[in-house]
């Protein structure tokens, strides 16, 4: 099907745009009228030709010195490629010719914007619009100049003025959400959501966005409600399905997430994300066949989605299926190798294998990455007591004590070290200290140490516990 292009057809502008080739190659200039010129340039901004784009404007400019859009253009290009200051001296020029032409002053208000010079930028913004720009389209520039500015108020006081203008633009219901969020105002986004959906009942994009400034302050069953009505004005919105399915998450209905998380492959093409989080409920569900083959479905989609390799591994850890768990926590950790969480992961697969040389630089990697992590004592620990380095294993529990003296873990395991040892009522007494700083998590973990179980006193010390 042809295409229309204002006058002219596609084959017209291809025609145009070749004869101008054609022209600059052999070094002449051409000629062309100010639509045609308009044509040209439209066509290499369209397809991203930059270059091939200035020279057609700056053609355009000398051959028709009188048409300001032409150097409105170029001014333009000049601050697209950070010449701001042959930018303001054209548009200074211009000015001086055309004093009241408020497209010009835009212009310029855009070269201070880009320049960093916000302030600049909203009082020239603001002079336009007495020369009769576009009230909402100004407003919404100045509010992206205050959101530069950190003054969130003062853009949510000009995105309101567009929405007061025009209730039905996206755009402004979408950046005066982020603002709100930014700025940490949630009950006040909250009510400035209310009050509109009241005056705009159909307003699918409002109702959404009261979703969201429900869930952050974690009233997930409004935000449900809110959704509910968006997917009622607009049953096709797949976002709110997908946060609809967050909120039910929270509400730990993982089935009826399940659900709605599905729903948006009616709407839109299937994603990786969707899948990694449709197996993370099933994993909650106890289903992990189900969650492991929707990790597989999300990596097939997008192979970059780190978070679905590590669950699979997880998976397989579960199952005490080292061998495959391994291969599945490297590939996730070639995504993203600084990431410590994916890290331990990988020495506690090592230590199930007994490749204790490998657990143990992993771990080591870890101590010096996040040398506040109140695990990795105990585990890098454990490990050079069963290799035999017990003095090695000492040093490490006294790091973790100078870290945290609190920690209740490396006490435990001081404990063990010193009943292995024979000293007996030393244990005890690391045992009894780590039990009055975190009593449920120290009976948890002395209790899954058979070693320790197998002494009567420390049984009699748990039970008076």
């Amino acid at each position: 099907m042809e295409e229309e292009f204002d006058d002219f057809t596609e084959d017209q502008i291809i025609e145009l745009v070749n004869r101008f080739e054609s022209a600059i190659s052999n070094s002449t200039t051409p000629y062309f009228d100010v639509e045609e010129f308009e044509e040209i340039i439209d066509y290499y901004d369209l397809n991203q030709n930059s270059s091939k784009m200035e020279i057609a404007i700056k053609s355009a400019a000398n051959i028709h010195p009188y048409h300001v859009h032409f150097r409105v253009k170029e001014a333009q290009r000049l601050i697209s490629t950070k010449r701001y200051a042959n930018a303001i001296k054209l548009i200074t020029e211009l000015l001086e010719i055309e004093p009241s032409n408020f497209l010009i002053r835009q212009t310029l208000a855009y070269s201070y914007s880009k320049m960093g010079k916000q302030q600049k930028a909203i009082d020239t913004y603001l002079e336009t619009i007495e020369l009769g720009a576009d009230p909402k389209e100004i407003w919404i520039n100045i509010a992206y100049e205050y959101e530069s500015l950190n003054k969130y108020n003062k853009a949510i006081e000009y995105l309101k003025k567009v929405l007061d203008k025009d209730p039905t633009d996206e755009g402004a219901l979408y950046e005066i959400l982020f603002c709100f969020e930014i700025d940490n105002k949630k009950e006040e986004s909250i009510e400035f959501f209310k009050e509109f959906v009241d005056e705009n009942p159909y307003s699918h994009i409002a109702w959404f966005n009261l979703g969201i400034s429900y869930s952050n302050l974690g009233l997930y069953e409004k935000a449900l409600e809110a959704y509910d009505f968006t997917l009622a004005i607009d049953e096709t919105y797949s976002s709110a399905y997908f946060n609809k399915a967050n909120a039910l998450i929270n509400l730990k209905d993982y089935k009826g997430a399940i659900a709605n998380f599905k729903e948006t492959f009616n709407y839109e093409q299937a994603d990786g994300i969707t899948h990694l989080y449709i197996g993370q409920c099933y994993e909650n569900l106890g289903d992990n066949d189900l969650a492991v083959k929707n990790y597989f479905k999300a990596i097939e989609i997008n192979d970059k989605i780190a978070d679905a390799y590590v669950n699979i591994a997880l998976n397989y850890f579960k199952l005490e299926n080292y061998n495959k768990s391994l291969p599945f926590i490297l590939e996730a950790l070639q995504l993203e190798p600084e990431n410590t969480e994916f890290q331990y992961i990988l020495g506690d697969i090592y230590a199930e294998m007994e490749k204790f040389d490998e657990a143990i630089l992993v771990y080591q990697d870890i101590l010096k990455a996040k040398p506040d992590n109140d695990e990795i004592y105990f585990d890098l620990a454990g490990i050079l007591w069963n290799i035999g380095k017990k003095d090695a294993a000492f040093e490490i529990l006294d790091l973790g004590i100078k870290q945290e003296k609190t920690n209740y873990r490396n006490l435990i395991r001081y404990g063990e070290f010193h009943y292995e040892l024979g000293n007996k009522n030393m244990a005890i007494n690391y045992l009894s200290v780590a039990y009055n700083l975190n009593p449920e998590e120290s009976l948890i973990l002395i209790k899954n140490m058979t070693n320790l179980m197998e002494n009567e006193e420390i049984r009699e010390l748990l039970q008076k516990k």
